[in-house]
């Protein structure tokens, strides 16, 4: 059975990274909570220091549109908001096989 995945990557407010990384860790919690949510990792990159990049995998592209709109969701979007400088949805991918444990 095919998932949805994304893959993206957050760019912090100079010196605001660590902020920015409480934040998306609260939303890793939420995200225990959501059955459709498969999979929800946060990573980074030693060249890229401002820079959180996120990889999910959902039951389906409408499962992860339908987190987005959630009110715990929302809140932690306006906080982060003001410290985020960029952006970027790096892949849309369909996942055909695979396996995630932690």
């Amino acid at each position: 059975m095919e998932k949805f995945c994304v893959y993206g990557k957050l760019m912090a407010q100079e010196g605001k990274v660590q902020e920015l990384t409480a934040y998306m860790q609260e939303v890793v919690k939420e995200m225990q909570n959501l059955d459709t949510c498969f999979c929800y990792i946060l990573g980074e990159k030693a060249d890229e220091p401002n820079s959180i990049y996120i990889y999910e995998v959902w039951e389906s592209e409408q499962a992860h549109n339908a987190s987005l709109t959630l009110e715990v969701f929302q809140n932690l979007i306006a906080k982060a908001r003001p410290i985020i400088a960029d952006m970027e949805n790096l892949h849309k991918l369909t996942i055909f096989d695979g396996k995630a444990s932690f």
